[in-house]
């Protein structure tokens, strides 16, 4: 059966108090309607600045979903279907933001356009549209929160797209899942900040009982990916590759000191989300191709 979330069941908060927008039985289609990272209140400098000056929040996401039968200790597994944006969304650049001090001096705020598949900006600009969720997960059990975490919060790793599975850790009766803050596309690196849209996100709901990994997974067609937030990036590369090492030893039955030189031999580091945001840390992603794993693990012995 396929559902239906307008942008109005928005919240900004991963929050195990929130009332459902939804319930649906694991096998569901949902499609979320979700909205820009600001709410779709702007689209020049000057809307921008006088937002700051509010205490509106940014980045809504849309849901929750309540998935019948999901239980701590349980995963959910969501699968991208599908993500149509909206016509036109904007772009930000400016002094203290991510990786930039005071190499630019003043802001600029670039409203874009959608036309079929490409990305056009008003500077002449175009690229192709590839998007990207950067936010989603499900509720913890503690504090609410949107910060990158082993459930999710706001990762914007461009590994979130269409084709992917997500596998999240469930803490909290229905897991409560919401999603938003779609990118237009996105390369390797949020740098400093990244094509802001709202969007039509479909995605099928499973449900798996029992754990899959400490962390959220993603898994496309070739590669596993996990992501690591800390306040370094060197510190998140040692929150993701020390996760994926103890999945490949779960999974393929590899020691602990074979897992790690498994991701030196054929692991890769992106970084998702440079620098810091506010009070979120930056988010890297370790990656590893499962042909070459499998392959490995085939012929693995323990010494």
């Amino acid at each position: 059966m396929k559902h239906l979330i307008a942008s109005h069941h928005q919240h900004f908060l991963l929050d195990a108090q929130l009332t459902p927008a939804l319930t649906i039985k694991p096998g569901a289609e949902v499609t979320f309607q979700t909205l820009d990272a600001c709410c779709g209140e702007v689209r020049s400098v000057e809307q921008f600045l006088a937002r700051r000056k509010t205490t509106r929040p940014s980045n809504p996401m849309t849901g929750p979903v309540f998935v019948e039968g999901a239980e701590p200790g349980h995963t959910l597994v969501v699968e991208i279907l599908d993500i149509q944006l909206d016509a036109d969304g904007f772009q930000l650049i400016g002094p203290q933001r991510a990786i930039i001090q005071d190499e630019i001096k003043d802001w600029t705020c670039y409203a874009f356009q959608v036309r079929g598949n490409r990305v056009i900006f008003p500077n002449g600009m175009e690229v192709p549209v590839s998007p990207v969720i950067g936010q989603f997960g499900n509720a913890p059990a503690g504090e609410p929160t949107s910060h990158p975490n082993a459930l999710g919060g706001n990762q914007d790793c461009p590994a979130v797209r269409p084709g992917a599975k997500l596998y999240l850790p469930v803490a909290v009766k229905g897991a409560l899942f919401s999603l938003g803050d779609v990118h237009a596309c996105q390369g390797d690196g949020e740098v400093v900040g990244a094509p802001e849209i709202g969007a039509r996100v479909t995605v099928r709901i499973e449900l798996l009982p029992h754990s899959h990994s400490e962390r959220y997974m993603i898994e496309d067609a070739t590669h596993w990916h996990t992501c690591g937030t800390a306040d370094t990036e060197a510190e998140a590369v040692r929150v993701a590759v020390f996760a994926n090492a103890r999945f490949i030893g779960k999974t393929y039955g590899l020691a602990p000191k074979d897992a790690l030189i498994l991701l030196t031999l054929i692991g890769r580091l992106n970084v998702s989300r440079t620098a810091k945001w506010g009070t979120q840390g930056p988010v890297v992603c370790s990656s590893f191709s499962k042909k070459l794993a499998e392959d490995a693990a085939a012929r693995y012995r323990k010494s």
